[in-house]
């Protein structure tokens, strides 16, 4: 923080960050019966570091999307991404819409709220 206004004319400038606290980890190591969804945006080794995410977060499931592929990402209304889950089922979900990939991760989490409730009775 400069104590004075800093000129235009001033020498080069730093911009200094700082890193945020994961709050995916912070919030797996608290749950207990929620069921914790993470993201993996990925340009290489997509699964591999999707599935390194999924157990060091401690998640249920991870949607892991190649952001090298068109159409794929953030700047667009569709993705391409694999649902992966703790017990290792993949779910492959081709192009389709952003919409669209989110009701089929609605759809596998109250598949699995279902099996809990199963072996929990």
């Amino acid at each position: 923080m400069s104590e004075h206004k800093i000129k235009k004319g001033d020498s080069s400038l730093t911009l200094e960050l700082i890193a945020n606290k994961d709050i995916l980890k912070s919030m797996s190591e608290k749950k207990s019966h929620q069921i914790l969804v993470g993201f993996a945006a990925e340009s290489e080794n997509v699964i591999e570091n999707a599935k390194a995410k999924l157990i060091n977060k401690n998640l249920d499931f991870i949607v892991a999307n190649d952001i090298s592929q068109s159409g794929a990402g953030f700047a667009g209304d569709t993705n391409i991404a694999i649902i992966i889950a703790k017990d290792g089922t993949t779910i492959n979900c081709p192009l389709m819409s952003k919409t669209e990939l989110a009701n089929k991760i609605l759809d596998q989490i109250n598949k699995y709220k279902g099996e809990l409730h199963a072996t929990n009775d």
